[in-house]
């Protein structure tokens, strides 16, 4: 309401104003294209009868100067004229100002359709990486508990053999050995394979125990791998999932590809975010790594799944992957 009386007040005042420039020019003078500021003002934003409004105190005001300038008579065919023309100009001026509000109407219900397009989107992908986290723990598990345990009594079975075969001095001895250790690389590789597809830590004590489990679970002798963290593990098991699975994946990358004597996955959370980061001293990454490797892009896109968003820097030995998550409220 306010704007509304100050948009009034202003067109009136500008309207007399320029009355008052008519009347000190003098009537040979005409300031017709002038009074066209305070017509636009008024149509523009309080619409199109008020724009006439103005119209015609704009042309009370160019006869009252003339009147008051030494004018003779007024002609009225030129009152008329100045009249018309300030109605096509409000005309036009408002037939614009309906195509832009039409065109800003639909903005707005274009943008509020992608939004609500990109927000399915999300959703579906939020669903899509549920399930397929869910099918990994299920292929997990059954390696685990399936393959392994089968690996296990056949290892057993071909340890017993070997046994007797060292006792009745056979010469194929050699070759049951053989066999048996070839049978325990197999469960080996068989956990390895299924403490890589299912984290079971993060349906316990939750993601700060699962972190450390990966940071206890590189084997490599020459490789050390440290875990420190503050803060509260998050309570969303999803939100777990897909910084654990980031967590795994720079490890992953930094191990194969940076050739590292250490490395550190730092968490740190407060009520309003949750920082990850996973930094190496190794030889870093390459560009053609960075830009086209698979890891990294799926971790990205983990990273936005969750929310947040993921950075990879380099370091001055190493290479650092930065991981910043806003957390909702409560």
């Amino acid at each position: 309401m306010l704007r509304r009386s100050l948009i009034i007040a202003s067109c009136f005042l500008l309207v007399a104003f320029i009355g008052w420039l008519d009347y000190i020019t003098g009537f040979e003078n005409s300031l017709l294209i002038f009074y066209l500021a305070p017509i636009a003002v008024g149509a523009w934003f309080l619409g199109f009868w008020f724009g006439i409004a103005i119209a015609v105190s704009c042309v009370v005001a160019t006869v009252l100067a003339d009147l008051a300038g030494g004018l003779p008579r007024i002609v009225i065919w030129n009152c008329v004229t100045a009249f018309v023309a300030y109605l096509v100009f409000i005309f036009l001026l408002r037939s614009w100002h309906s195509l832009l509000s039409e065109m800003h109407l639909r903005v707005k219900e274009r943008t509020a359709d992608l939004q609500r397009e990109l927000a399915r989107r999300q959703q579906l992908e939020k669903e899509i990486a549920v399930v397929a986290e869910e099918e990994r723990n299920r292929v997990g598990r059954e390696l685990h508990d399936s393959l392994g345990q089968h690996l296990t009594g056949t290892g057993l079975l071909a340890a017993t053999i070997a046994n007797q075969l060292e006792k009745e001095n056979s010469a194929i001895r050699t070759t049951a050995r053989k066999v048996v250790k070839l049978i325990d690389q197999g469960i080996e590789l068989t956990r390895e394979i299924a403490r890589g597809l299912y984290s079971s830590e993060l349906d316990g004590d939750g993601l700060f125990s699962a972190l450390e489990s990966l940071s206890r679970s590189v084997v490599d002798n020459q490789v050390r791998c440290e875990f420190e963290h503050c803060g509260k593990p998050p309570q969303s098991k999803e939100l777990a999932t897909q910084v654990y699975w980031i967590a795994r994946e720079a490890v992953t990358n930094a191990i194969k590809h940076g050739r590292p004597q250490h490395v550190q996955i730092s968490l740190q959370t407060t009520d309003d975010y949750l920082r990850l980061k996973v930094e190496d001293d190794g030889c870093g990454l390459s560009e053609a790594a960075v830009k086209n490797g698979i890891g990294l892009k799926v971790m990205t896109q983990r990273a936005q799944l969750a929310g947040g968003t993921l950075r990879i820097e380099k370091a001055a030995r190493g290479t650092v992957v930065h991981c910043e998550i806003p957390l909702p409220e409560g």
